[in-house]
């Protein structure tokens, strides 16, 4: 037969499926209309007497949204997972599309393949486009068969008066329950799946049932492969099985009420529980009927277990029902096919591979607050404007009124106080003069410096304007949560935040490798770049002065070695450890501690070292703003006691080695990552005990100058070297371009069949 021909043949099968599948449904929908308003028509003429209670049909639509908006939440969170890539509009058509080809193909489980395609188009790996779908639809039969049972087991009695629907609802429920039972036995037992799956294919061949039980075999292995390497996906971490399951129970729960919500409408006064019970007997028993969307079982199903239930509306009941759970998905999926059938206009334009660049920087905290984030945006800004570009930083305004005297633009936010928090809360979003501020000048990149308000405000902004979005992580939100609320699960949910905000730029970069390792450990699944934080290069002419006037202005001892913590007085950078130190070193009367910063701890610091008894030993300076005497700080010290587990790559660790002043850091820990015990630096485990030992031991070596010098040539990195990199790595960045258009469409829809 020639290809044309073939060609023809399957056309006209096709055309006939869809006219079958058509028919059946017109037909079911006249006998039902029949029987409701063909005797008589007392049907008809009651309609005038019925009160619609329309606050129940919004409900039933709100379900279809909660379960659209649950499906597009399973596979954005699984695109996260899979490859750190946060696409909302992919996953929405995604899932729309699933469901569109799985109601409009036999047995109603045919839009995993379209998906597949879908996904590939949009730029998934091939891998992550197989797993996706099959996980989704693992998920999905999961939540089916758990709410199955809980019903079957503590409201069976509800289906006794029909018999027939509830015999088939279990024989469905076991269909249901074949897949994942053998993908559960093929992951775990592969032997015995082997075993099991050989005995039935051979059996099935003598039946003269199969012809090849080899390849059938071979085959059904395959495709329980595949559905494994699903099951991989979702145990990849315990959150996304969670967020899966959750996801997929919602799904069903919302789709199986909406019968309730509908006979409601039309007056019925039956309880949730009995008519979702009803349902899921329903949709149990109509899963094994071959049609497209179980056509016509439905229907009939439907008007079967609730004819006494809705006098004589049973009609417009079934209809709006059948409406919102069946054809409002093909609507959807008839949309969306629409939609990327009209190519888009690609708004982003290449940043400049020479010459200056024109980049705002985005911060949800600046000066007069300061830290490590602050400085380092600050030092981003001054160079860039230096080098001939535009840099400008967009940040929140501060609590009292102060004047921006920068070398560069400030462009503040409106930002409230709230309770609890420390820091104000920007609201860019509400700000329409920053908006005109964007859209009036042409930016080639936005980089952003933290995920909340302002970060977010640039993601949108970019995406609109087309300008690609670079994200730099730079501290430890889990942490922060739960010492503020210490509540794991609200810490995870801040990970799971941090993951999808850094999901959604273009380009990640963290500021050291261990730095890199904590996002990674949060969920997040792409490519991250170290960029560090740089310090200014500088030399000092008389250090001998900077350290003398340090010592007159702190008033420090001459005759004790100097123990020197910089940094904000929170307790997450583990200041308990530094006072608890000193109490045990004050009992051999030759060390003072010096705490030098601020921060909202501060006063429960105080407070700590008080009882302590530390007035002698320890001494608080507060803020140092004048960089000059914080350079005399640092050369008046002996050495830099920092055993924060909180910091990632602390600029305070490279200002101190730049003067000379080798630290004290924890085993280990992020803020360690770039010392060698013993050599430009040292490390002792998190425990009083070991570091009181470790600082007797160091100052007892008669090391520290060799291993001072030996940080001053190792550790700090020049702020210029750092900006330069940054700037080349803002030239290869490049905005996510996602979209499918009608070729890809097409050749995706005949990839998708012939896979079937």
């Amino acid at each position: 037969m020639s290809g044309k021909k073939l060609q023809n043949k399957k056309t006209g099968k096709a055309i006939g499926r869809v006219a079958l599948f058509f028919a059946i449904n017109i037909s079911v929908v006249l006998y039902i209309a029949y029987r409701e308003f063909g005797t008589g028509a007392r049907a008809i003429r009651s309609m005038g007497r019925v009160h619609i209670h329309p606050a129940y049909l919004v409900a039933a639509v709100l379900c279809l949204g909660a379960a659209v908006l649950t499906e597009t939440q399973k596979y954005r969170s699984m695109m996260i997972c899979a490859e750190g890539r946060d696409d909302p509009r992919g996953a929405f058509e995604c899932a729309v599309l699933g469901k569109y080809y799985d109601n409009i193909t036999p047995l109603g489980a045919g839009g995993q393949p379209f998906q597949i395609v879908y996904l590939k188009k949009r730029g998934m790996s091939s891998g992550s486009s197989a797993a996706l779908p099959i996980a989704g639809f693992m998920a999905l039969q999961f939540a089916f068969l758990f709410i199955a049972a809980v019903v079957f087991i503590f409201n069976g009695r509800v289906m006794r008066d029909t018999p027939a629907i509830r015999v088939s609802a279990y024989v469905g429920f076991f269909f249901y329950l074949f897949v994942p039972a053998c993908v559960l036995l093929f992951s775990f037992r592969p032997a015995a799946f082997k075993k099991a799956a050989g005995f039935v294919t051979g059996l099935l061949g003598r039946l003269h049932i199969i012809r090849d039980t080899e390849k059938s075999m071979n085959s059904f292995c395959s495709t329980m492969s595949e559905y494994t390497r699903s099951l991989d996906l979702m145990r990849r971490s315990d959150h996304l099985l969670w967020k899966l399951m959750a996801c997929s129970v919602l799904y069903q729960t919302a789709v199986m009420s909406v019968p309730y919500f509908v006979l409601r409408a039309f007056g019925t006064s039956n309880h949730w529980w009995t008519v979702f019970s009803l349902v899921v007997y329903i949709y149990a028993a109509i899963t094994i009927i071959p049609t497209p969307g179980n056509s016509g079982a439905a229907e009939g199903s439907f008007y079967a277990v609730f004819s006494g239930l809705t006098g004589g509306y049973l009609f417009w009941a079934m209809l709006i029902w059948r409406l919102l759970v069946y054809y409002g998905w093909l609507v959807l999926g008839l949309l969306v096919l629409a939609r990327g059938a009209v190519p888009r206009k690609k708004r982003s334009l290449p940043v400049p591979a020479h010459g200056p660049l024109s980049v705002a920087l985005f911060s949800d905290i600046y000066y007069p607050a300061v830290d490590g984030v602050v400085r380092t945006v600050d030092a981003y800004a001054k160079r860039m404007n230096r080098d001939g570009g535009y840099c400008c930083v967009v940040c929140p305004g501060a609590r009292k009124r102060c004047e921006d005297r920068f070398s560069y633009d400030v462009v503040r936010t409106a930002a409230v106080k709230i309770p609890g928090i420390a820091f104000l809360c920007p609201l860019p979003m509400f700000s329409p003069s920053l908006k005109r501020f964007f859209r009036g000048r042409k930016f080639d990149v936005f980089h952003v410096h933290s995920p909340f308000m302002v970060g977010r405000f640039a993601i949108r902004m970019g995406h609109r304007l087309g300008v690609p979005v670079v994200a730099t992580f730079h501290s430890k939100y889990y942490d922060d949560v739960l010492n503020m609320t210490h509540s794991r699960f609200l810490a995870r949910l801040m990970a799971d935040y941090t993951v999808s905000f850094y999901s959604k730029a273009d380009a990640v970069w963290a500021c050291s490798r261990s730095t890199a390792e904590t996002l990674r450990s949060y969920g997040f699944r792409g490519e991250v770049q170290v960029m560090e934080n740089g310090v200014d290069i500088v030399d000092v002419p008389d250090p001998e002065a900077l350290a003398a006037r340090a010592r007159k202005e702190f008033s420090l001892p001459g005759d004790k070695r100097i123990l020197l913590f910089a940094g904000q007085q929170i307790w997450q950078k583990n200041l308990r450890m530094v006072l608890d130190v000193s109490k045990e070193l004050r009992s051999d009367g030759n060390y003072f501690t010096v705490i030098a910063g601020d921060g909202y701890d501060s006063g429960a610091i105080r407070a700590y070292a008080d009882s302590l008894g530390l007035g002698d030993c320890v001494k608080f300076t507060g803020f140092v703003g004048n960089w000059e005497l914080l350079r005399g700080l640092y050369l008046a010290s002996d050495l830099f006691f920092f055993p924060s587990l909180y910091d990632n790559a602390p600029l305070v660790l490279r200002e101190a080695a730049l003067m000379g002043l080798p630290a004290l850091l924890v085993s280990g820990s992020n803020s360690a990552e770039v010392v060698t015990d013993g050599v430009n630096g040292y490390t002792a485990g998190n425990d009083c005990g070991e570091m009181t030992a470790r600082i007797r031991d160091i100052f007892a070596g008669g090391s520290l100058a060799a291993v001072g010098r030996k940080a001053r040539e190792t550790i700090p990195v020049d702020c210029d070297d750092i900006v330069a990199r940054a700037q080349a790595g803002y030239r290869t960045a490049r905005r996510r371009e996602f979209g499918v258009q009608r070729e890809a469409l097409a050749d995706g829809a005949a990839e998708a069949v012939r896979a079937q």
